[in-house]
């Protein structure tokens, strides 16, 4: 789904998830609605750019799973308000960053941009679900449940 939103738009996705990654606590249909934010965002900063990529990896530590998504355009001008609503300067109604860090901050997850990196970059960072989860295959009260991240 991701890969042909970009692809219409002529944008290259490369796709860098480790495969041994541990399942994490999530809701898969809001994860998908910031990553689709996430790539809407780049789709409009990368429109006069060249090349036009964005880069998704993922990788693990003990306790959570980053998933890294950076594209090559120029960058935020300024990040002072960058998680507020309804930012004045928006292309769009400026809601987007805001309500993907609530939906990730919901079952336990976050979303951070990280300046240091060419580009815009930003990192979602997931709960992972202990190996000795009793409840490993239950649903949690906030809707969530262990997800297998990958292609």
């Amino acid at each position: 789904m991701l890969d042909a939103f970009c692809e219409e738009s002529g944008i290259d996705v490369r796709w860098d998830i480790a495969s041994d990654l541990p399942r994490v606590w999530a809701d898969p249909h809001r994860l998908l609605q910031v990553l689709l934010n996430l790539m809407r965002n780049s789709e409009r900063a990368l429109a006069d750019c060249h090349p036009k990529r964005i880069d998704v990896t993922a990788s693990a530590t003990d306790e959570r799973v980053r998933i890294r998504v950076t594209d090559t355009g120029p960058g935020l001008a300024s990040v002072t308000r960058l998680f507020e609503p309804f930012q004045l300067d928006a292309e769009s109604t400026g809601l987007g960053l805001y309500l993907s860090r609530a939906l990730l901050r919901s079952f336990g997850g976050d979303l951070q941009h990280d300046a240091t990196v060419p580009g815009c970059s930003f990192v979602i960072e997931l709960q992972t679900v202990p190996l000795r989860n009793e409840h490993a295959d239950s649903i949690n009260a906030d809707g969530t449940y262990p997800v297998a991240l990958g292609r």
